[in-house]
Protein backbone atom coordinates (compact mmCIF):
# COMPACT_ATOMS: atom_id res chain seq x y z
CA UNK A 1 0.00 0.00 0.00
CA UNK A 2 1.17 3.46 -0.83
CA UNK A 3 1.40 4.88 2.71
CA UNK A 4 5.63 4.56 3.71
CA UNK A 5 8.37 6.67 1.78
CA UNK A 6 10.51 3.74 -0.29
CA UNK A 7 13.16 4.19 -3.18
CA UNK A 8 11.06 1.31 -4.84
CA UNK A 9 7.86 3.86 -5.16
CA UNK A 10 10.00 6.02 -7.32
CA UNK A 11 9.06 4.11 -10.58
CA UNK A 12 6.31 5.71 -12.20
CA UNK A 13 3.29 3.39 -12.37
CA UNK A 14 1.60 3.32 -16.04
CA UNK A 15 -1.77 3.12 -17.19
CA UNK A 16 -3.83 3.10 -20.52
CA UNK A 17 -6.98 1.83 -22.07
CA UNK A 18 -5.76 -1.57 -22.21
CA UNK A 19 -4.73 -2.10 -18.38
CA UNK A 20 -6.66 -5.11 -17.13
CA UNK A 21 -8.26 -2.75 -14.02
CA UNK A 22 -11.83 -1.58 -13.41
CA UNK A 23 -11.94 1.51 -12.19
CA UNK A 24 -14.91 2.70 -10.01
CA UNK A 25 -16.26 6.34 -8.97
CA UNK A 26 -15.46 6.74 -5.57
CA UNK A 27 -15.70 10.36 -4.48
CA UNK A 28 -14.49 14.03 -5.61
CA UNK A 29 -13.73 17.74 -5.06
CA UNK A 30 -13.81 21.17 -6.87
CA UNK A 31 -10.65 20.29 -8.64
CA UNK A 32 -9.98 15.77 -8.66
CA UNK A 33 -11.95 12.73 -8.71
CA UNK A 34 -11.09 9.58 -6.83
CA UNK A 35 -11.57 6.17 -8.63
CA UNK A 36 -11.70 2.51 -7.13
CA UNK A 37 -9.25 0.13 -9.09
CA UNK A 38 -10.03 -3.13 -9.10
CA UNK A 39 -8.69 -6.06 -10.93
CA UNK A 40 -10.28 -6.76 -14.20
CA UNK A 41 -12.84 -9.65 -13.59
CA UNK A 42 -12.98 -12.67 -15.93
CA UNK A 43 -15.86 -14.55 -17.28
CA UNK A 44 -14.96 -18.08 -17.81
CA UNK A 45 -16.69 -21.08 -20.79
CA UNK A 46 -19.17 -22.78 -19.72
CA UNK A 47 -17.75 -26.20 -19.31
CA UNK A 48 -18.88 -29.44 -21.79
CA UNK A 49 -22.22 -29.75 -19.66
CA UNK A 50 -23.05 -26.34 -19.34
CA UNK A 51 -21.70 -25.58 -16.23
CA UNK A 52 -20.05 -22.36 -14.87
CA UNK A 53 -16.41 -22.51 -15.87
CA UNK A 54 -13.50 -22.37 -13.14
CA UNK A 55 -11.67 -19.06 -12.35
CA UNK A 56 -8.12 -20.56 -11.60
CA UNK A 57 -5.05 -17.51 -10.56
CA UNK A 58 -3.51 -17.73 -14.21
CA UNK A 59 -7.13 -16.32 -15.13
CA UNK A 60 -6.51 -13.40 -13.52
CA UNK A 61 -4.79 -10.92 -15.48
CA UNK A 62 -1.65 -9.79 -13.92
CA UNK A 63 -1.23 -5.69 -12.88
CA UNK A 64 0.94 -3.99 -11.29
CA UNK A 65 0.89 -5.03 -7.65
CA UNK A 66 1.42 -1.06 -6.24
CA UNK A 67 -2.24 -0.39 -7.74
CA UNK A 68 -3.76 -2.82 -5.16
CA UNK A 69 -5.29 -1.32 -2.19
CA UNK A 70 -5.29 1.64 -3.42
CA UNK A 71 -6.79 4.87 -5.58
CA UNK A 72 -6.35 6.91 -8.43
CA UNK A 73 -6.31 10.70 -8.20
CA UNK A 74 -7.05 12.41 -11.54
CA UNK A 75 -7.61 16.18 -12.52
CA UNK A 76 -10.56 17.98 -13.73
CA UNK A 77 -10.51 20.47 -16.55
CA UNK A 78 -10.26 23.48 -14.58
CA UNK A 79 -8.10 26.44 -15.16
CA UNK A 80 -7.45 26.93 -11.73
CA UNK A 81 -6.01 23.54 -11.34
CA UNK A 82 -2.30 22.84 -11.44
CA UNK A 83 -1.00 20.39 -14.07
CA UNK A 84 -0.29 17.67 -11.74
CA UNK A 85 3.06 17.54 -12.44
CA UNK A 86 3.55 20.72 -11.10
CA UNK A 87 1.51 19.66 -8.02
CA UNK A 88 3.25 16.35 -7.12
CA UNK A 89 6.54 18.38 -7.49
CA UNK A 90 5.89 20.81 -5.19
CA UNK A 91 4.44 18.27 -2.49
CA UNK A 92 7.66 16.08 -2.62
CA UNK A 93 10.25 19.32 -2.49
CA UNK A 94 8.00 21.53 -0.59
CA UNK A 95 5.38 19.54 1.63
CA UNK A 96 6.73 16.67 2.76
CA UNK A 97 9.81 17.40 4.01
CA UNK A 98 7.70 19.78 6.59
CA UNK A 99 6.05 16.57 8.17
CA UNK A 100 6.90 13.20 9.69
CA UNK A 101 6.38 10.19 7.38
CA UNK A 102 3.68 8.59 9.07
CA UNK A 103 1.78 12.13 9.14
CA UNK A 104 1.07 11.85 5.26
CA UNK A 105 -1.21 10.22 2.64
CA UNK A 106 1.93 9.67 0.28
CA UNK A 107 0.91 9.76 -3.23
CA UNK A 108 2.86 8.06 -6.60
CA UNK A 109 2.58 9.06 -9.87
CA UNK A 110 1.11 7.63 -12.61
CA UNK A 111 1.80 7.92 -16.39
CA UNK A 112 -1.57 8.24 -18.33
CA UNK A 113 -3.00 7.99 -22.01
CA UNK A 114 -5.87 9.57 -23.25
CA UNK A 115 -7.44 6.91 -23.99
CA UNK A 116 -7.51 6.03 -20.07
CA UNK A 117 -8.50 9.42 -19.45
CA UNK A 118 -11.62 8.92 -21.90
CA UNK A 119 -12.07 5.49 -20.39
CA UNK A 120 -12.54 7.14 -16.97
CA UNK A 121 -14.96 10.55 -18.07
CA UNK A 122 -17.22 7.86 -19.92
CA UNK A 123 -17.33 6.37 -16.14
CA UNK A 124 -18.01 9.91 -15.16
CA UNK A 125 -21.14 10.08 -17.59
CA UNK A 126 -22.42 7.17 -16.54
CA UNK A 127 -22.55 7.93 -12.93
CA UNK A 128 -24.43 10.99 -14.24
CA UNK A 129 -27.25 8.80 -15.84
CA UNK A 130 -27.45 6.34 -12.80
CA UNK A 131 -30.61 6.47 -11.59
CA UNK A 132 -28.96 5.55 -8.11
CA UNK A 133 -27.34 8.56 -8.41
CA UNK A 134 -28.79 10.31 -5.44
CA UNK A 135 -27.42 7.78 -2.88
CA UNK A 136 -23.69 7.10 -3.91
CA UNK A 137 -22.79 8.99 -7.58
CA UNK A 138 -21.72 12.41 -8.51
CA UNK A 139 -22.72 15.29 -6.65
CA UNK A 140 -25.52 17.16 -9.20
CA UNK A 141 -23.24 20.50 -9.12
CA UNK A 142 -20.33 18.44 -10.08
CA UNK A 143 -21.82 17.89 -13.85
CA UNK A 144 -20.69 18.63 -16.95
CA UNK A 145 -17.21 18.85 -15.16
CA UNK A 146 -14.78 16.38 -16.13
CA UNK A 147 -11.24 15.46 -16.43
CA UNK A 148 -8.59 17.18 -18.61
CA UNK A 149 -7.54 15.37 -21.70
CA UNK A 150 -4.63 16.63 -22.13
CA UNK A 151 -3.28 15.64 -19.23
CA UNK A 152 -0.88 13.06 -19.06
CA UNK A 153 -0.47 11.82 -15.27
CA UNK A 154 -2.70 10.74 -12.10
CA UNK A 155 -1.44 10.40 -8.77
CA UNK A 156 -1.98 6.50 -6.77
CA UNK A 157 -2.83 7.21 -2.93
CA UNK A 158 -3.63 5.27 -0.16
CA UNK A 159 -6.67 4.07 0.55
CA UNK A 160 -7.94 5.93 4.25
CA UNK A 161 -11.05 4.81 3.83
CA UNK A 162 -12.70 2.15 6.79
CA UNK A 163 -11.30 -1.62 6.37
CA UNK A 164 -12.06 -4.41 8.53
CA UNK A 165 -10.63 -3.16 11.22
CA UNK A 166 -11.09 0.14 11.29
CA UNK A 167 -14.33 2.62 10.92
CA UNK A 168 -13.04 5.98 8.60
CA UNK A 169 -14.11 9.27 8.47
CA UNK A 170 -12.34 12.77 7.47
CA UNK A 171 -12.52 16.70 7.39
CA UNK A 172 -10.79 19.42 6.33
CA UNK A 173 -9.66 21.45 9.44
CA UNK A 174 -9.39 24.69 7.03
CA UNK A 175 -7.56 27.94 8.82
CA UNK A 176 -6.47 26.59 12.03
CA UNK A 177 -5.06 30.17 12.80
CA UNK A 178 -7.01 33.40 12.11
CA UNK A 179 -6.08 35.17 8.84
CA UNK A 180 -3.47 37.78 8.94
CA UNK A 181 -5.72 40.51 7.61
CA UNK A 182 -8.58 40.09 9.97
CA UNK A 183 -9.25 43.12 11.99
CA UNK A 184 -7.66 43.16 15.40
CA UNK A 185 -11.28 42.96 17.41
CA UNK A 186 -12.57 39.91 15.39
CA UNK A 187 -14.82 37.80 16.87
CA UNK A 188 -14.44 34.78 13.89
CA UNK A 189 -11.78 33.23 13.06
CA UNK A 190 -11.62 33.09 9.03
CA UNK A 191 -12.89 30.10 7.92
CA UNK A 192 -16.21 30.79 10.83
CA UNK A 193 -16.30 34.14 9.30
CA UNK A 194 -16.72 32.54 5.31
CA UNK A 195 -19.20 30.12 6.83
CA UNK A 196 -21.27 32.96 8.01
CA UNK A 197 -20.87 35.07 4.56
CA UNK A 198 -21.66 31.86 2.53
CA UNK A 199 -24.55 30.94 4.28
CA UNK A 200 -26.74 34.32 4.12
CA UNK A 201 -25.45 35.58 1.40
CA UNK A 202 -25.77 31.91 -0.90
CA UNK A 203 -28.43 30.35 1.45
CA UNK A 204 -26.54 27.16 1.81
CA UNK A 205 -25.67 24.98 4.53
CA UNK A 206 -21.53 24.86 5.58
CA UNK A 207 -21.61 21.07 4.10
CA UNK A 208 -22.37 21.84 0.51
CA UNK A 209 -19.97 25.01 0.10
CA UNK A 210 -17.22 22.43 0.94
CA UNK A 211 -16.84 24.37 4.55
CA UNK A 212 -16.22 22.10 8.08
CA UNK A 213 -19.21 22.86 9.58
CA UNK A 214 -20.62 22.66 13.30
CA UNK A 215 -17.32 23.43 14.71
CA UNK A 216 -14.35 26.14 14.84
CA UNK A 217 -11.89 24.93 13.71
CA UNK A 218 -9.68 27.37 16.47
CA UNK A 219 -10.94 24.51 18.87
CA UNK A 220 -8.92 21.49 17.18
CA UNK A 221 -5.83 23.37 18.61
CA UNK A 222 -6.99 25.13 21.76
CA UNK A 223 -5.71 22.38 24.13
CA UNK A 224 -8.58 22.24 26.27
CA UNK A 225 -10.07 19.01 25.94
CA UNK A 226 -13.62 20.67 27.19
CA UNK A 227 -13.53 22.96 24.32
CA UNK A 228 -12.24 20.15 21.91
CA UNK A 229 -14.88 17.37 22.86
CA UNK A 230 -18.00 19.13 21.14
CA UNK A 231 -16.18 19.70 18.10
CA UNK A 232 -15.26 15.81 17.83
CA UNK A 233 -19.03 14.81 17.75
CA UNK A 234 -19.71 16.11 14.23
CA UNK A 235 -16.28 14.58 12.85
CA UNK A 236 -17.60 11.61 14.18
CA UNK A 237 -20.83 11.19 13.41
CA UNK A 238 -19.86 10.84 9.60
CA UNK A 239 -17.56 7.72 10.31
CA UNK A 240 -17.93 5.20 7.93
CA UNK A 241 -17.07 1.55 8.14
CA UNK A 242 -19.65 1.61 11.87
CA UNK A 243 -23.47 0.98 11.88
CA UNK A 244 -24.12 3.73 14.16
CA UNK A 245 -22.41 6.86 16.06
CA UNK A 246 -21.07 4.99 19.09
CA UNK A 247 -19.97 7.42 22.07
CA UNK A 248 -16.92 4.97 22.61
CA UNK A 249 -14.87 6.85 19.72
CA UNK A 250 -15.24 9.74 21.78
CA UNK A 251 -13.53 8.15 24.44
CA UNK A 252 -10.78 6.92 22.47
CA UNK A 253 -10.29 9.92 20.17
CA UNK A 254 -10.13 12.99 22.87
CA UNK A 255 -7.32 11.68 24.29
CA UNK A 256 -5.65 11.28 21.22
CA UNK A 257 -6.65 14.73 19.71
CA UNK A 258 -5.48 16.42 22.75
CA UNK A 259 -2.32 15.13 22.51
CA UNK A 260 -1.43 15.12 18.60
CA UNK A 261 0.66 17.43 17.83
CA UNK A 262 -0.01 17.04 14.22
CA UNK A 263 -2.95 19.76 14.16
CA UNK A 264 -0.87 22.25 15.87
CA UNK A 265 2.24 21.49 13.21
CA UNK A 266 -0.37 22.41 10.99
CA UNK A 267 -1.16 25.84 12.39
CA UNK A 268 1.96 26.65 12.75
CA UNK A 269 3.38 25.72 9.07
CA UNK A 270 0.35 27.61 8.11
CA UNK A 271 1.56 30.53 10.49
CA UNK A 272 5.18 30.69 9.16
CA UNK A 273 4.45 30.11 5.32
CA UNK A 274 1.79 32.98 5.13
CA UNK A 275 2.56 35.62 7.94
CA UNK A 276 1.13 38.44 6.45
CA UNK A 277 -2.10 37.48 4.65
CA UNK A 278 -2.92 37.87 1.40
CA UNK A 279 -4.22 41.56 0.70
CA UNK A 280 0.00 41.90 1.24
CA UNK A 281 1.74 39.21 -0.29
CA UNK A 282 2.46 38.18 -3.60
CA UNK A 283 -0.09 35.29 -4.37
CA UNK A 284 2.71 33.78 -6.46
CA UNK A 285 5.32 33.32 -3.98
CA UNK A 286 6.21 29.65 -3.04
CA UNK A 287 5.67 30.30 0.70
CA UNK A 288 1.93 31.48 0.11
CA UNK A 289 1.24 29.02 -2.49
CA UNK A 290 2.30 26.38 0.24
CA UNK A 291 0.54 27.86 2.77
CA UNK A 292 -3.00 27.36 0.90
CA UNK A 293 -1.84 24.33 -0.03
CA UNK A 294 -2.35 23.61 4.10
CA UNK A 295 -4.94 25.41 4.53
CA UNK A 296 -7.22 23.12 2.16
CA UNK A 297 -5.85 19.45 2.84
CA UNK A 298 -7.68 17.13 4.39
CA UNK A 299 -7.39 15.20 7.69
CA UNK A 300 -7.70 11.51 7.36
CA UNK A 301 -8.55 9.28 10.89
CA UNK A 302 -9.01 5.86 11.13
CA UNK A 303 -10.59 4.47 14.46
CA UNK A 304 -10.35 0.89 16.02
CA UNK A 305 -13.57 -0.85 15.73
CA UNK A 306 -14.80 -2.13 19.16
CA UNK A 307 -14.39 -5.24 18.56
CA UNK A 308 -10.36 -4.94 17.36
CA UNK A 309 -8.72 -3.34 21.02
CA UNK A 310 -5.28 -3.89 19.63
CA UNK A 311 -5.24 -1.79 16.26
CA UNK A 312 -3.92 1.83 16.48
CA UNK A 313 -5.61 4.80 15.15
CA UNK A 314 -4.21 6.20 11.91
CA UNK A 315 -4.14 10.08 11.19
CA UNK A 316 -2.81 11.41 8.34
CA UNK A 317 -3.18 14.15 5.80
CA UNK A 318 -3.94 14.42 2.21
CA UNK A 319 -5.03 16.38 -0.78
CA UNK A 320 -2.30 18.90 -0.48
CA UNK A 321 -2.29 20.06 -3.82
CA UNK A 322 -0.60 23.11 -4.90
CA UNK A 323 -2.85 25.98 -4.94
CA UNK A 324 -1.42 29.01 -7.84
CA UNK A 325 -3.09 31.88 -8.01
CA UNK A 326 -4.28 31.21 -11.76
CA UNK A 327 -7.57 31.15 -13.18
CA UNK A 328 -8.64 34.71 -11.81
CA UNK A 329 -7.78 32.46 -7.74
CA UNK A 330 -5.67 35.52 -6.55
CA UNK A 331 -8.42 37.64 -7.82
CA UNK A 332 -10.73 35.55 -5.95
CA UNK A 333 -9.30 35.19 -2.53
CA UNK A 334 -8.82 38.76 -2.65
CA UNK A 335 -11.81 39.84 -3.17
CA UNK A 336 -13.27 37.49 -0.31
CA UNK A 337 -10.96 38.83 2.33
CA UNK A 338 -11.92 42.36 1.53
CA UNK A 339 -15.80 41.18 1.87
CA UNK A 340 -14.74 39.59 5.10
CA UNK A 341 -13.58 42.89 6.57
CA UNK A 342 -15.42 45.29 4.89
CA UNK A 343 -19.07 43.77 5.55
CA UNK A 344 -18.44 42.94 9.16
CA UNK A 345 -17.88 38.98 8.46
CA UNK A 346 -15.15 39.18 11.29
CA UNK A 347 -16.37 41.41 13.66
CA UNK A 348 -19.96 40.07 13.75
CA UNK A 349 -21.03 43.68 13.06
CA UNK A 350 -22.66 43.48 9.38
CA UNK A 351 -25.97 43.82 9.24
CA UNK A 352 -26.71 40.37 7.46
CA UNK A 353 -26.28 37.70 11.13
CA UNK A 354 -25.73 34.35 10.93
CA UNK A 355 -28.04 32.12 10.68
CA UNK A 356 -29.43 30.46 13.92
CA UNK A 357 -27.90 27.39 14.84
CA UNK A 358 -24.48 28.44 13.22
CA UNK A 359 -21.49 27.30 15.57
CA UNK A 360 -19.92 29.61 17.84
CA UNK A 361 -16.68 30.72 16.87
CA UNK A 362 -13.82 30.25 19.66
CA UNK A 363 -12.79 34.22 19.47
CA UNK A 364 -15.93 35.18 20.05
CA UNK A 365 -15.94 33.05 23.70
CA UNK A 366 -12.52 35.36 24.57
CA UNK A 367 -13.58 38.80 23.61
Amino acid sequence: MVGTRSRSNSNIVHLDAETPIEIEYLAEGAANVVFKIRSKRVITRDDDYGQPGTTTEDDIPRIDPRLKGNLLRMRKDLPSVAPVLQSHQHFKDQIEPLFPAESLVEQLLCKITPEFVERCNQELRDNEDDPNNDYLGRPKKRFGIYLAKDEPYATLIANMGYDKEHAGTEFKPKWLAQSPSAPPNAKRCRTCALRAMRSVKESTTPESRGISGDFCPLTLVDGDKEILSPSLEPILVKCRGAPIYIPEFERQTLPYFHKLPLLRLLRDLQVQKDPKGILETDPSSLDFMTAMALRDCTFFLKIPNQDNSKARIEARLGDLDLKTPNGNKAEYWKETERQLIDEGWYTATGKMPAPEGSCVCLLSKQK
